[in-house]
C-alpha cells in the first residue's frame, strides 16, 4: 500500500495556533509504524558518535515549499576529545547562518588550541574557555560589520554617493559585495557547547532564544534539570531593562515585546539594521537586491532607530562541573534546541506551561528514556523521542496528530524550524 493510498481526512490545525475557521486542509491518516518512520525520515534523525560523547540529532521543517526550507543549522565536531556542538537559528534568510556555521567553529577551535598551548601542563581555567567562547562569537559578528564598513567606512562616505552608485557597488548575482551586505542584513542566534576530553567540564554559550538544559541523575535515580541558556528576547524582563537602560528617553526601543517593535530576539549575530547607524539601512540595505525579508514595515521601524546598536552580540556563558560517569550508564545528558521545539507546546496545554516547566518535562521524559536505553540496550534516537513529545503536546501519544502535522496539504509553513541535539556524556 503506497503512502498516498491511505485515506484522506480533514484537519483545522487549531492546536498549532490557526484561528477557528482557517482551513480545513487534507492530510493522510497514516498508521503506525509508518508514521514513526516518516517522522524519523522528515527529521533526518541520526546519531553522531564522538570519542567521548554521543549526540542524537533531528531537524524538522515539513513544509514542501522550497522557499520555506529550514534556516536552522547545527554542528557536531570532535577536536581531539573535546566535544563541540552548536545550534543556530537563522532568520530573514540563510546568508548569515551559513556564514556563521562555516566560520565560528574554526574560530573557537583556534582560540581553544592557543589557550591550551598557553596553559601548557596546567589545567585550563574554566573562565578562559568562557571568555574565548564570548570573544569568538563577537569576532564573527564584527567580521560581518567589517564587510560593510570596508565598502562604506562611515556615514560621510555614504553622503558622497548616489543611490545608483551604491547599487552598482553592492548588487549583482556574482558580486561578492552583494553577499557581504546580505550577511549583515540577515541574522542568526547561536547556542554553543564544549565538553572537555575528561568529561569533567561543560560550557554553554547562548545568544538569542535557543534553549539548553542539562539533565543529571541523582543517587536515588531521579533526574534534575539545570537550565544553561538565557532567553534573550523581548519577553525577558532583564533584557528589556538592559535595552531601556542603554537607550534612555526612547520609549519605543522595545515595543510589543520586540526590539524597536520589530525583532523578537535581543541578542544575535548579524541583523545590522539594529546595529549600524540608520543611514546604512536607508542608503545601503534598502538599495540591496534581494532586499529584506522581515514582517515589520520599515517605515514603522526606522523612525525608532535613533541610537544603535540595539542588539548585542555578547553571549551568556555558563560553566558546569560534570559528575563522573558510572560504567555502562548515562549519568547526564545535554539538550540543545532551537526555539521551534518550545513553540510546539504553545497551543497544546489548557494552562500554558512556562519555559522552565517545559524544560523540566524534557529532562524527566528523556531521563526515563535513558534509563530504559541502558537497561535494554535500546538505541532509539533520544532527540526523536523529544520531538515526538513536543509534536503531540505532551505525554499522551497521538499518532493521528503526528499524521496531521507531517502530511497536511497546506500551501504555507505551519510550524517553526525545529532542531534538537541530545548529547550524552
Amino acid at each position: 500500500m503506497s503512502y498516498m493510498s491511505y485515506p484522506q481526512r480533514s484537519t483545522w490545525l487549531e492546536f498549532l495556533g490557526f484561528p477557528p475557521g482557517y482551513g480545513p486542509w487534507t492530510y493522510r491518516a497514516i498508521p503506525e509504524p509508518l508514521i514513526s518512520s516518516e517522522l524519523a525520515r522528515l527529521a533526518s534523525a541520526h546519531i553522531i558518535n564522538g570519542k567521548t560523547t554521543t549526540t542524537d540529532c533531528i531537524s524538522l521543517q515539513p513544509s514542501p515549499d522550497p522557499d520555506d526550507r529550514s534556516q536552522d543549522r547545527f554542528v557536531v565536531l570532535d577536536w581531539d576529545g573535546w566535544s563541540f556542538s552548536a545550534v543556530f537559528d537563522g532568520h530573514g534568510g540563510e546568508e548569515t547562518v551559513d556564514y556563521v556555521v562555516q566560520e565560528l567553529p574554526s574560530l573557537i577551535h583556534a582560540a581553544l588550541t592557543k589557550a591550551l598551548a598557553d596553559a601548557g601542563t596546567t589545567p585550563i581555567a574554566p573562565s578562559t574557555v568562557s571568555a574565548l567562547l564570548q570573544s569568538s562569537i563577537q569576532d564573527v559578528d564584527q567580521a560581518l560589520t567589517d564587510g560593510v564598513t570596508q565598502l562604506f567606512p562611515d556615514e560621510a562616505t555614504l553622503t558622497t554617493l548616489t543611490d545608483e552608485q551604491i547599487k552598482s557597488i553592492i548588487n549583482g548575482p556574482t558580486n561578492p559585495n552583494n553577499l557581504a551586505i546580505l550577511r549583515c542584513m540577515r541574522g542568526t542566534t547561536a547556542l554553543v557547547s564544549l565538553v572537555d576530553p575528561q568529561k569533567e567540564n561543560l560550557w554553554v554559550a547562548s545568544l538569542g532564544d535557543c534553549q539548553a538544559v542539562l539533565g543529571t541523575k541523582n543517587s536515588d535515580g531521579t533526574w534534575d534539570a539545570t537550565v544553561l541558556s538565557v532567553n534573550h528576547s523581548g519577553m525577558n524582563p532583564a533584557e528589556v531593562a538592559r535595552i531601556r537602560n542603554e537607550h534612555p528617553n526612547e520609549p519605543e526601543c522595545v515595543k510589543f515585546d520586540r526590539v524597536l517593535g520589530a525583532i523578537a530576539v535581543t541578542r544575535a549575530i548579524g541583523d545590522h539594521i539594529f546595529k549600524l547607524p540608520v543611514s546604512y539601512t536607508r542608503r545601503v540595505f534598502m538599495n540591496c537586491v534581494p532586499g529584506f525579508s522581515i514582517s515589520s514595515k520599515l517605515e514603522h521601524l526606522l523612525p525608532r532607530n535613533n541610537s544603535p546598536p540595539y542588539l548585542s552580540a555578547l553571549a551568556d556563558v555558563k560553566h558546569v562541573a560534570l559528575q563522573p560517569s558510572t560504567a555502562n550508564t548515562s549519568e547526564s545528558f545535554l539538550i540543545l534546541c532551537s526555539d521551534g521545539l518550545v513553540d510546539l507546546y504553545e497551543h497544546t496545554n489548557a494552562r500554558k506551561a512556562t519555559l522552565e516547566e517545559i524544560l523540566r518535562q524534557w529532562v524527566h521524559k528523556l531521563g526515563e528514556h535513558m534509563d530504559r536505553r541502558c537497561a535494554k540496550a535500546d538505541k532509539d534516537n533520544a532527540a526523536l523521542v523529544l520531538l515526538r513529545h513536543a509534536l503531540i503536546g505532551g505525554d499522551v501519544d497521538n499518532p493521528d496528530r503526528l499524521a496531521q502535522i507531517l502530511t497536511v496539504e497546506i500551501p504555507c509553513r505551519w510550524m517553526d524550524d525545529t532542531t534538537a541535539l541530545v548529547q550524552t556524556f
